[in-house]
Order: structure tokens, then C-alpha cells, then sequence
């Protein structure tokens, strides 16, 4: 591709905007087009993040949405759900759209309206205009996509984690525990820092809100399925335990040729942390169980790393532009 793709980002202040920013910036084919906030319309990408103080010429702004639209090739979403419904109409079918919200994962409203709590406003929209962001499983689609909902960080480790078992397993229990940026720049229980340093807490066990997206790709139905979300004393990272109640070995082979997806000896979280890998590890146990388990960082394949992924692939580029990543944090 000669022309570079024209990208803007609606809702860069927060840390998965600015997670993608960092993507985005060392992207060969990407031309940064505008970065919106409607908070801090005309302030400097510097002022706001000094650490990006040696990143010239970048303005964040208000820009209106129909002429981001008219202007960019994408457009990245990065809003909290309820919000991103109210704003994604404006840009599709004018421009090819990636939202970060959890408003379109679902194809159905009353699902969506019994986890979320909220009425979705647009219900025509959940069934066949968004494609689900996860590559491992939906590559083909998100090929000719125009339109794609991004993976909850839970929902993408845990549905990778037990897709060699998919139509196979008559159970799972997942406990997953995640760093605190998990829940945004907004302070709030349970994730807010300070409460969660020295600290380990779950919430919202079997009525997590990204159950649903686990649901419709593992084969499993809700009874068969509890999930115990957890907390930990540090930022990003997200690393799962898997019981998975099966006859079969898993087919590990479904896991294979993805170029972000390892098997590995063990799973520990520092080697994924600052990447946009998923590490797995499967350990047969005792009376017809199997041990999964496996890491992420949240912000990046949570999120950011995978959403820049999925771009990739609705461009018809190498799947890895933007994510070779030299090295993960150490320590």
C-alpha cells in the first residue's frame, strides 16, 4: 500500500486511546489524522502527556464528527459503553470503524441490556453490522468488515484460553485476575488503585458483563460457566486459571498460526506485559479436568494491541504492523 491510512482516534485521553496512540505512532502505514476529546479541545498532545513531549505537530481537538468522518479511513472508538452507542452512528457507512466499547460485541439487546443495565438505543445495529474483533476466530470476517466491536480484555484471554476445548468441555471455572488499569483513568470501586495495593478482591462473580462474549464462542451455555473476576495489586496484566471439565484432550492446533498466540512451558504475566501476546499453557488434572492458564496485558491485546491488529487485517496489511514491540518490561 503506497498511500498511508488515515487514521483518527475519538477519545484519546484514556489509557486505551493513549495505548493506541503509542501503537499507531510507530505504525509504517498509518497517517495520524485527529485526535479528539471533547474535554481538552485545543490542547497539545504534550501538555497532556509530557511523556510524549518529543511527538511534534500533534493537536488534540473537538473536530466535529461528520468531517472526522469525511477526512480518515478509520476510525477508532475508544468511549465507555453507553457513550459509544450515542456516537457510532454519526461515522458508519461513511468510514470503516473499530469501537473499544462493549455496545456492539453483542448480537443481542436484551443480553446486553440485562448485563449493562441500560437500554441500547440502536438494537438494529447488534445483528450483522458489527464484526467481533477477535482474530483468532473471526480473521475472514474481520477481512471485509466495515464495521468491528473489539473484545473485552476477560472475554479475549479467557475465549482464546478455552478455545482448543470449544464443543468439547461440559464445564469451566475461570478465576482471571487483573491489573487496576483495567478500569480506566476514573477513579472507582473496585479497581481504583489505592484500594487494591497490598490488597486482592473479586467482583461481580457470574455476573461479570463480559460472560456473554465468553459464552458465544466457547460452546459453552451459562450454567456451565463461572467466572470469579479478580483484582490485583499491580497496573496492567490480566492472568487466568482454567478448570475446564473435559473427556478429550484439546486440540491445541486451533491455537497455532496466529501470529500473537503462544503456547508456552509456563504462563507468568511479565512476559506478555508491554506486548501484544497471549501466552497459554495446558496441564491435564485429575477426574476428567484439564488446567488452562494464561496472560495478557489488558491495554494492549486486551485492547489497543488487538484493535491496531484488527485495522491490519480490514487494510489487507502484514498483522503485525505497529505490534513488534523490542522487548516486554522487566522488571
Amino acid at each position: 500500500m503506497s498511500n498511508k491510512i488515515k487514521v483518527s482516534i475519538i477519545g484519546v485521553t484514556g489509557y486505551t486511546g493513549t495505548e493506541l496512540l503509542r501503537c499507531l505512532l510507530q505504525h509504517p502505514q498509518v497517517e495520524l489524522k485527529y485526535l479528539v476529546s471533547r474535554q481538552h479541545d485545543g490542547t497539545p498532545l504534550s501538555d497532556l502527556f509530557p511523556r510524549l513531549s518529543h511527538i511534534e505537530g500533534c493537536t488534540i481537538t473537538n473536530t466535529d464528527h461528520d468531517t472526522v468522518a469525511q477526512e480518515s479511513d478509520i476510525v477508532f472508538l475508544c468511549l465507555p459503553h453507553k457513550a459509544a452507542q450515542e456516537v457510532a452512528p454519526a461515522f458508519l457507512g461513511k468510514t470503516k470503524l473499530i469501537d473499544f466499547s462493549a455496545d456492539f460485541r453483542l448480537n443481542d439487546h436484551a443480553t446486553y441490556e440485562r448485563y449493562y443495565n441500560i437500554p441500547h438505543q440502536h438494537p438494529d445495529l447488534l445483528n450483522g453490522t458489527f464484526v467481533y474483533g477477535l482474530p483468532e476466530v473471526y480473521r475472514e470476517q474481520i477481512k471485509t468488515a466495515n464495521a468491528v466491536a473489539n473484545p473485552g480484555c476477560f472475554a479475549l484471554l479467557i475465549q482464546i484460553l478455552l478455545l482448543p476445548f470449544k464443543n468439547k468441555m461440559s464445564g469451566a471455572d475461570v478465576i482471571a485476575i487483573s491489573g487496576t488499569s483495567g478500569g480506566g483513568r476514573a477513579a472507582r470501586d473496585p479497581v481504583d488503585h489505592p484500594f487494591c495495593a497490598q490488597n486482592i478482591r473479586s467482583y461481580l462473580v457470574n455476573e461479570h458483563r463480559h460472560t456473554p462474549e465468553i459464552l458465544a464462542t466457547s460452546g459453552l451455555k451459562e450454567d456451565q460457566f463461572n467466572f470469579a473476576p479478580t483484582v490485583g495489586p499491580f497496573l496492567r496484566g490480566i492472568f487466568a486459571n482454567g478448570f475446564v471439565t473435559c473427556d478429550s484432550e484439546p486440540d491445541l492446533s486451533v491455537l497455532y498460526n496466529h501470529p500473537f498466540t503462544r503456547i508456552v512451558n509456563k504462563c507468568e504475566m511479565t512476559n506478555v506485559v508491554s506486548t501484544n501476546f497471549v501466552d497459554v499453557h495446558y496441564a491435564q488434572g485429575h477426574n476428567g479436568q484439564w488446567i488452562a492458564q494464561g496472560a495478557l496485558d489488558n491495554l494492549l491485546r486486551g485492547a489497543s494491541g488487538t484493535a491496531v491488529q484488527n485495522m491490519n487485517i480490514m487494510f489487507g496489511l502484514n498483522e503485525t504492523l505497529g505490534l513488534n514491540f523490542n522487548s516486554p518490561i522487566y522488571p
